[in-house]
């Protein structure tokens, strides 16, 4: 499987992985419209939408935190997304790439000063699941199976930059202002439970 060694974090990464999706986006337009010199209208704009949810989907999941949220929130949107990105987007409820074994360890120990292995008596370092802001790992502690969730790294930055992104445009459609409070430091990174 597919798995993630880094999250962009930052406004300007953020926003840079926008604006290449959006580039890829341009591209398949220009497919488009040469394509309708050869196909129909329909089978043309088929295309189109399956590849434009691959690519935005694609740039969601690396992004992770509330991009991701974005897609799983389209994906339950049935009647008003053409069916490939409902069907791409819905990837994102039960399929998403997670993090790489030497991330979740380095990721641990950035938290806690040990390794999973130093803390656990077990730990498996690739994810049993994986979502839009955390993951599960699978552990024993004292003969006890525990289910470990990390948080991605950065993941509260992320969402902090993501509606750094998002406010100016809210505030133009929408014509409203808000005041955004997010929360400094790493919260939420490990939560073990017991299986």
């Amino acid at each position: 499987m597919e798995t993630i060694d880094s999250i962009p974090i930052s406004k300007i990464r953020r926003a840079s992985k926008l604006v290449g999706t959006g580039a890829k986006v341009g591209v398949n337009y220009l497919k488009y419209y040469g394509s309708k010199l050869v196909k129909t209208e329909e089978d043309a704009r088929e295309q189109l939408n399956k590849d434009n949810a691959e690519d935005i989907y694609n740039s969601l999941k690396q992004l992770k935190g509330s991009a991701l949220k974005v897609a799983q929130m389209l994906s339950m949107e049935k009647s008003i997304m053409p069916a490939a990105y409902v069907e791409k987007f819905s990837l994102s409820q039960f399929s998403v790439p997670p993090l790489s074994p030497p991330l979740v360890i380095k990721t641990f120990k950035k938290y806690f000063g040990k390794t999973p292995n130093e803390v656990f008596d077990e730990f498996n370092s690739e994810s049993t699941n994986a979502a839009s802001i955390g993951q599960v790992h699978k552990a024993k502690k004292d003969g006890q199976e525990l289910a470990v969730k990390i948080q991605y790294p950065g993941v509260s930055q992320s969402i902090s930059s993501d509606l750094k992104l998002v406010k100016p445009v809210a505030l133009r459609i929408l014509n409203i202002s808000f005041k955004t409070k997010g929360a400094s430091g790493n919260i939420g990174i490990v939560f073990v439970y017991i299986c």
